[in-house]
């Protein structure tokens, strides 16, 4: 009786598994709506920014470990363009303040 559970059970999870592929399996783009997938198509040069610039110094854990305010965070990457290590130009923190909207405006800064 267990070799049969046993096949039965394999047989359900792998039918579940065809009918509902997992997350990863769908690939990121797949939970987006149109105007999301928009945005990311347009703004990947702002995104690849961020995360080279950012976590050149620390980790981007660090970036997100924190909710702040536009007000804040435009205040921090005013901040950290003035650190001479950190070789942010004037024009790559408006790019960078652009990417931390659009990512503060799904909550998740």
């Amino acid at each position: 009786m267990g070799k049969f559970a046993f096949v039965v059970t394999g047989m359900f999870v792998l039918v579940i598994l065809l009918v509902y592929p997992p997350a990863y399996a769908m690939g990121p783009a797949q939970g987006q709506k149109d105007p999301e997938k928009e945005f990311m198509k347009k703004h990947q040069s702002e995104m690849a920014l961020f995360m080279t610039r950012c976590s050149a110094c620390h980790s981007l854990q660090r970036v997100f470990a924190k909710e702040r305010s536009q007000e804040e965070w435009a205040k921090i990457i005013e901040d950290m363009g003035k650190k001479p290590h950190a070789g942010i130009s004037a024009e790559e923190q408006k790019k960078i303040q652009q990417w931390m909207d659009f990512i503060r405006s799904y909550g998740t800064l």
